[in-house]
């Protein structure tokens, strides 16, 4: 017997090794089959009353629109300012887009007046039947009412009728086509067709009026562009006959030849004041000879015919001395005259240059402008021309603009698309069963409870003694009969089981007291003892009962106790011991009955007199089994636990929680208390079946044919 309770984790039963058994949750939801089958049909009532009592009828209308590429262009030779494409995925979703937009649906709500209809336009509603029993109930009880009719803001109004039309539009693209579905639904046939086929048409001459109003706008500009460009142009050849009339502008053809005459003209004042420098360098050599007085030299430097001559005249003796320096003085003035008229003659030179230098340069830059101002003329007249031919297009074409879609099929009266009954009915069943299923599968993954002896043993760290089936009686005094009756049956077999397993669980002496507790009322801690007591009496042993839970009111087991002894008839010496006869004849063995008393329990089983009873009782029954009570609910079975061979802790199959049994053994243990082993009580074997248990825990395994039904 283990004397210690050590904690363990808790797992999920529904789990093995982390796991979730598949089987396990299968046999919970068969397990529950009929609350998911309630909520299910609750599902398809509320459904049912939903589509024949709540629901409206609803009738869609739908409109087609095919769209088609505009190829028109208003401008190609510069920035086009309507330019037909073809239309892309891009551009019918824009379409879309504008077909839901606020401001298109606003012009449907103004056309078709639907500000004034009180589907759309919740104010024109009737008050509800709960405005109007909280204004009657606030009057009843002399609540003074202060209502406030003040006038809704129209554009307020106009903005939320809006929003309700937009919840009937629906507007959707066939795919791989240039058509678009225009479809409305409403709660009557002849409006949603009357919104669908306005819709359409308002599309229709929607595109019409932007592309006129595109059109006007490009006009506007194409106008005042036209005029300003006009008047660009005849300002600027103003400025060009204006400019013309005040310069002296030559052709290019004269402005080359002039240029040419300018180049020759440098090439004769080079050459003449080249031969001007060498002139006065000659003369002044001749000056320096004849400074010199040598005359031989100065007529070979000047090598002149007459000189050469005058000087052999000389030698020859034939010219005189005076007549010879009066030859070379005339040379030398014929030298220096020479040298002014060159010199003059390239002053003269060099001033025809400059002014005629200075005339081509004039005349070049009043040519440069006068091709400015001609260039830039003619491009303003070709510019101004251009505006003005595409004006005059675009004038033309205001009369022949058409719209880029065309509606394809109208709206026509159909029967209403919903509530479908036969859809709605079968979606709520479905979502019934989820809703039932999902409910089962959160309470069974929340389960704390215990199934199987392999999870009390595994988590509780004691182990089993025993597994005992729920005993099929209706009601408390057939359970007595029952044992009785069926002594083979299953029921039996398990507590004979759990008896053998109490008495071999000390091999050095066999338990006598045995005390049965559990952790909480309703675990079928009672019906367990007796049955046990029972089972014990096969033995031929003698037994004895003491029902020592005497703080409640009713027992679980249903006997006649107007001729047994009380419990505390004995232990407040009302009764001797040896005076009465404690042996049922219902029962077949002895019993101790628990009786309600003013006397704390506790203090009373942890007396010298129970002790002192118990050990008198010992000397006359084989086995004396107590029925305790709960230990989480007060502390008689801590007390008598102490005094007890044997402490068997009753945990309830399905029902005690993990923590519960924790708690409860801990207690025991806390004041020294062993606990000999458990017992899963009042099980299901039917439920167990479906849990997918039975064929590695239940009975059924090992064979049907050894119990009697």
């Amino acid at each position: 017997m283990k004397d210690s309770y050590s904690a363990t984790t808790y797992p999920n039963p529904g789990n093995v090794g982390g796991e979730i058994v598949f089987t396990v949750l299968c046999g919970a939801l068969w397990q529950s089959r009929w609350l998911i089958l309630v909520f299910a049909a609750l599902s398809v009532v509320i459904a049912h009353y939903y589509v024949s009592r709540v629901a409206v009828p609803l009738y869609p209308a739908t409109a087609t629109v095919a769209l088609q590429e505009d190829k028109s262009e208003v401008i190609s030779d510069i920035e086009s300012i309507m330019l037909g494409r073809p239309i892309t995925k891009m551009g019918i979703n824009t379409e879309l887009e504008v077909l839901r937009s606020r401001d298109f649906v606003g012009q449907l709500v103004d056309k078709l007046d639907l500000v004034s209809q009180p589907v759309f336009n919740q104010n024109l509603r009737q008050q509800s039947l709960f405005s109007r029993l909280k204004t009657q109930l606030l009057r009843q009880f002399g609540a003074t009412l202060k209502v406030q009719q003040s006038v809704p803001n129209p554009d307020q109004v106009r903005s939320n009728v809006i929003s309700s039309v937009l919840d009937t539009i629906s507007v959707s693209n066939i795919r791989n086509t240039l058509v678009i579905k225009i479809s409305v639904t409403t709660t009557d046939a002849a409006r949603s067709v009357l919104m669908a086929n306005t819709l359409a048409e308002l599309y229709i001459e929607n595109q019409i009026q932007v592309k006129l109003e595109a059109l006007a706008s490009a006009t506007e500009f194409l106008s005042s562009r036209t005029s300003e460009l006009k008047q660009s142009f005849e300002d600027l050849k103003k400025e060009m006959v204006k400019f013309s009339d005040k310069s002296d502008i030559v052709s290019p053809v004269v402005l080359d030849a002039q240029k040419a005459q300018l180049r020759e003209l440098r090439l004769r004042l080079a050459e003449a004041e080249e031969h001007l420098v060498g002139q006065k360098t000659k003369q002044a050599s001749l000056r320096s000879l004849r400074e010199a007085g040598d005359l031989e030299s100065l007529i070979n430097t000047a090598n002149e015919f007459h000189l050469n001559r005058a000087i052999s005249l000389y030698r020859k003796q034939l010219m005189s001395r005076a007549d010879f320096e009066q030859k070379v003085g005339h040379f030398m003035l014929q030298i220096k005259a020479e040298e002014e008229r060159q010199e003059e003659q390239f002053i003269a030179l060099k001033e025809s240059e400059a002014v005629l230098s200075d005339r081509i340069e004039r005349q070049s830059q009043e040519l440069i402008v006068h091709q400015q101002l001609e260039r830039e003329t003619e491009a303003a007249r070709l510019l101004y021309e251009s505006f003005f031919n595409r004006l005059q297009e675009m004038n033309v074409q205001l009369g022949l603009e058409t719209a880029d879609g065309r509606l394809l099929s109208k709206a026509i009266q159909t029967g209403a698309s919903g509530p479908k009954k036969n859809q709605t009915l079968f979606l709520a069943g479905i979502i019934g069963l989820m809703m039932g299923a999902g409910l089962v599968l959160l309470r069974e993954l929340r389960f704390t409870g215990f199934r199987t002896t392999n999870e009390l043993r595994d988590n509780s760290g004691f182990g089993v003694l025993a597994s005992v089936p729920l005993i099929p009686a209706r009601n408390r005094r057939a359970v007595i009969s029952y044992l009785k009756d069926k002594p083979n049956s299953l029921v039996s077999e398990a507590v004979r089981n759990l008896r053998t397993s109490i008495l071999m669980s000390n091999v050095d002496r066999v338990p006598q007291v045995i005390m049965l507790t559990s952790s909480i009322p309703g675990e079928g801690k009672t019906i367990l003892t007796f049955a046990l007591a029972q089972n014990m009496v096969g033995l031929g042993k003698r037994v004895l009962l003491i029902e020592a839970d005497i703080r409640r009111h009713v027992y679980s087991v249903d006997i006649d106790r107007r001729n047994t002894v009380a419990l505390l008839d004995l232990l407040t010496d009302k009764i001797k011991h040896d005076d009465v006869s404690l042996f049922v004849e219902e029962l077949g063995f002895s019993i101790l009955t628990g009786t309600k008393s003013d006397i704390n329990a506790a203090d009373l089983f942890a007396s010298e007199r129970f002790s002192n009873l118990l050990t008198e009782l010992r000397k006359e029954f084989d086995y004396i089994l107590i029925d305790t009570s709960p230990v989480l609910s007060v502390p008689d079975a801590r007390v008598i636990g102490a005094i007890s061979d044997a402490n068997i802790y009753i945990v309830e199959w399905n029902k005690t929680t993990r923590a519960q049994v924790h708690q409860g053994l801990e207690m025991l243990s806390s004041v020294g208390v062993g606990t000999t082993g458990l017992v899963l009580n009042q099980i299901n074997t039917k439920k167990m079946k479906f849990y997918g248990y039975t064929a590695q825990y239940g009975y059924d395994a090992y064979g049907s044919e050894y119990y009697d039904s």
